[in-house]
């Protein structure tokens, strides 16, 4: 199924709402899985985003660890989560219609 996915944050940080809706979403095709993180040596929920057509991992969509969902409505939801940037954990939303 196909979806659209802007970052509600940057570093941690909350992105303006002007800054959000003049950004381009990534699209692609969204998997949430449980797998074994050998950093936090742990089983978490992972959510990647993967191109449509070639069903490949898109490395330009930060994974989000330890994903839950927070909001849905009829026309989008959000996601929640820690990404690792250069080894660093920040919080970050995904907003996914």
């Amino acid at each position: 199924m196909r979806f659209a996915i802007r970052f509600l944050r940057y570093r941690g940080r909350i992105v303006p709402h002007r800054e959000l809706v003049n950004r381009p979403a990534l699209v692609g095709e969204l998997r949430i899985e449980e797998c074994h993180d050998d950093e936090l040596h742990r089983y978490l929920r992972i959510a990647t985003l993967h191109h449509e057509s070639v069903s490949t991992y898109r490395a330009d969509a930060p994974r989000l660890y330890d994903v839950r969902l927070m909001a849905m409505t009829p026309l989008a939801f959000t996601l929640t989560g820690l990404e690792r940037i250069d080894g660093a954990e920040y919080a970050q939303s995904w907003l996914v219609t």
